[in-house]
């Protein structure tokens, strides 16, 4: 039962897909105005076709052939439509229809038969379209009140109707009439309400997609800060860390691996970084060429932030062992580490970034120079603040430019 389900409608939509298809000539702002206007124009088609049969059956063959008119008018508007694209045309044809189509059914049968209530639909319909100009449904509104008014009026002196066909038959169209055109709305309603829930949808779709770049570009709580406030975003901060681990030997590697590979080592490694980063509770900060900055105890300031650097950096050395075995051209890293004050904010207006600044920034960059492969250098101050659940040994006293002397030590592991 399920198959033959889906064999009936993957038929139907094998048929009805050239149907539904929208010419090229139509851009994707005018796509919902098309499919309404498509939409409204075969309703409107099938509803005058079966008036030249009601009016037939009763035997009043003026507005029988009005009808037959009005049916060629709306087929001549589909093909506008389905084949030109040309929406406005359509728009314009259509209003004209109805408002003849009215005159001419009150001035045969008067008003209480109900036609005068497809000028409201008409009205409804032109404010839901997604004209591009308010200018449109603003003229539509106004032709058609002029219309209402007119045909009250029309009524009043002209002393219709010009015929009767009894109250049964005024009364059964009465409420065929407002019965269509309340349904005629609903289903515009409906369409339009849809269209609305699926912009809706959409729109918040992209934006959890923009904040989801935006949380790849800045942290949280600085987004955050940055969609409420313009102000320039400039945080110091007491006690900071601060990593740098740099590939060693990577200017020359560069000159002898493809450029493909080399690109999709430095993205092995880097996201493996960026989940130990993320495992971790630390803010990368940025790349610079095969050079990996990481920085804790920011953005929110915090306690333990040197010990979870440390952590993760004995983590990035069994990662890239890891990817060495899988690897033909292995690789080793240096790393350093400092602890000090640091000021992070954002810079730029245009592809923006959050860094860091400081003392601490350029020391924790000489702590990686002057560090060994597959190595972790800590300066003194990062040292003294790791507890008893690491390995430390002195490395003694290493000469750092601009700084001169400094005592550093080497991060052997866990205790």
């Amino acid at each position: 039962m399920a198959s033959l389900a889906e064999k009936s409608l993957g038929y139907l939509h094998a048929r009805l897909a050239p149907c539904l298809a929208v010419p090229e000539c139509v851009q994707r702002y005018d796509y919902r105005t098309y499919y309404s206007m498509l939409i409204a124009n075969s309703m409107a088609f099938l509803l005058h076709l079966s008036w030249i049969y009601i009016f037939w059956r009763l035997d009043f063959m003026p507005l029988s052939y009005i009808n037959m008119i009005s049916v060629a008018i709306w087929i001549i508007n589909i093909a506008i439509l389905r084949y030109w694209g040309a929406v406005l045309t359509a728009v314009v044809i259509g209003s004209a229809e109805v408002v003849t189509h009215q005159f001419l059914a009150i001035y045969y049968l008067g008003w209480g038969y109900g036609f005068q209530y497809y000028l409201l639909v008409v009205v409804a319909f032109a404010f839901m379209m997604n004209f591009r100009k308010m200018l449109i449904p603003g003229l539509m509104f106004v032709v058609c009140l002029v219309s209402f008014l007119g045909f009250y009026y029309e009524v009043q002196y002209w002393k219709t109707p010009h015929f009767e066909l009894g109250a049964t038959v005024r009364e059964s169209f009465l409420m065929a009439n407002v019965t269509s055109a309340f349904a005629i709305l609903a289903m515009m309603s409906y369409v339009y309400s849809e269209a609305a829930r699926t912009a809706e949808a959409m729109l918040e779709l992209e934006r959890q997609k923009s904040d989801r770049l935006l949380l790849n570009i800045l942290p949280a709580s600085i987004a955050q800060r940055l969609k409420e406030d313009s102000a320039v975003i400039a945080d110091h901060f007491d006690s900071a860390t601060v990593m740098f681990s740099d590939i060693v030997g990577f200017t020359a590697m560069s000159e002898k691996v493809l450029p493909e590979k080399l690109v999709g080592l430095l993205n092995q490694l880097f996201s493996a970084f960026d989940d130990l980063a993320e495992k971790h509770n630390l803010e990368k900060i940025k790349t610079i060429g095969d050079a990996y900055m990481v920085a804790g105890g920011i953005p929110e300031k915090r306690e333990g932030h040197t010990v979870d650097v440390s952590h993760m950096a004995l983590d990035m050395l069994r990662a890239v062992e890891k990817i060495n075995e899988e690897n033909d051209d292995p690789v080793e890293i240096r790393i350093g580490i400092h602890r000090g004050p640091a000021v992070a904010g954002v810079i730029g207006i245009k592809k923006f970034a959050y860094d860091v600044w400081g003392d601490t920034v350029n020391t924790a960059s000489r702590m990686e120079s002057t560090s060994l492969p597959s190595r972790i250098q800590l300066s003194e101050q990062a040292a003294e603040s790791l507890n008893d659940d690491f390995e430390i040994v002195e490395r003694g006293t290493v000469e750092v430019k601009g700084k001169g002397g400094m005592k550093t030590y080497w991060l052997l592991g866990r205790a």
